[in-house]
């Protein structure tokens, strides 16, 4: 058997369409299609041999990476591991390199959910080394150097030394989203300023780095472009976490009050779980704190 080109073309464009609402909307829509992709595909690939089959491979790994990612988005954190460890394998199997590393991106934000720090710095690395390499384009590269940075934070603790390498590999990841070429290379990961100042200011919240953490956090916000609503509530989130952690129960809750409506607006479910624990926190630490019994008050209005 052979597959057309007019056939693959059609999967990169469900695979686009699929994509495309996880950074503005919610990824929800997109499950049936990516279920549905993924039973035919598989089916195609055991009906063709050589190159046509090795391009049906790589196109069953990004389904699944997407896959994984939905089940991540659900809380599913099994299902998710079973999917990304199914992309990881085949694309070792095709041994190309941004399969490789953009699974890999995939399977360390479920180690952060796990805390398997050690075990995220260890496919950081690995990522790293295609990196390294010259085997990735821009905005993978670039997004591999974010990982690194956010896995080593976690592993640093008050070690100034792995707090600085840390910062160099986030620096690494600037650079590349200030002068690389970040056209889309496919693999669907955003290298952008954004999230990466983002990242690096929860690494120095978590070095109690607190002013270098709010320049970060303002650098994130000059950057945010419009359209990445998710962004913008992962940014609120991480500015409410530093104020926190700096003991500002006001500020907290202030950015809290922000992110909100646009976490009910976008269907965010898992969104709104930090919020609400944040929440909790402030209200155990100031009872009687008014902004955070204007969150509340939010949060009941649902």
């Amino acid at each position: 058997g052979t597959i057309s080109t007019r056939r693959i073309a059609f999967y990169e464009e469900m695979l686009a369409l699929c994509w495309e609402p996880y950074y503005t909307s919610s990824i929800e829509r997109a499950t049936k299609n990516i279920v549905f992709s993924l039973e035919i595909l598989s089916d195609e690939a055991e009906k063709v041999k050589g190159p046509q089959q090795d391009m049906l491979i790589a196109m069953q790994c990004r389904f699944y990476r997407l896959s994984a990612l939905v089940a991540r988005e659900n809380q599913e954190i099994d299902t998710a591991y079973q999917q990304i460890n199914e992309a990881i394998s085949l694309a070792t199997q095709l041994q190309n390199a941004e399969l490789i590393a953009a699974s890999l991106v995939g399977r360390i934000r479920l180690r952060y959910h796990k805390q398997e720090f050690e075990e995220a710095l260890q496919d950081a690395e690995w990522a790293c080394s295609y990196a390294d390499a010259g085997l990735l384009r821009d905005p993978l590269k670039g997004k591999c150097y974010q990982l690194a940075g956010e896995a080593q934070a976690y592993l640093a603790g008050n070690d100034r030394n792995l707090q600085e390498k840390s910062i160099a590999y986030f620096d690494k990841a600037g650079r590349i989203a200030r002068k690389g070429n970040l056209e889309p290379d496919g693999s669907f990961v955003k290298t952008d300023l954004t999230s990466i100042y983002i990242e690096r200011a929860k690494a120095l919240r978590l070095f109690r780095r607190f002013d270098e953490a709010h320049n970060a956090l303002a650098i994130a916000r000059k950057n945010l472009s419009p359209e990445l609503t998710r962004w913008r509530v992962n940014l609120l989130i991480e500015e409410a976490k530093t104020y926190f952690a700096e003991g500002d129960i006001s500020s907290c809750c202030s950015s809290l009050i922000d992110a909100l409506p646009i976490v009910r607006a976008i269907h965010l479910q898992n969104r709104e779980k930090p919020i609400q624990s944040l929440l909790e926190q402030c209200r155990k630490r100031e009872p009687s704190n008014q902004e955070a019994k204007r969150l509340e008050k939010l949060f009941v209005a649902g």
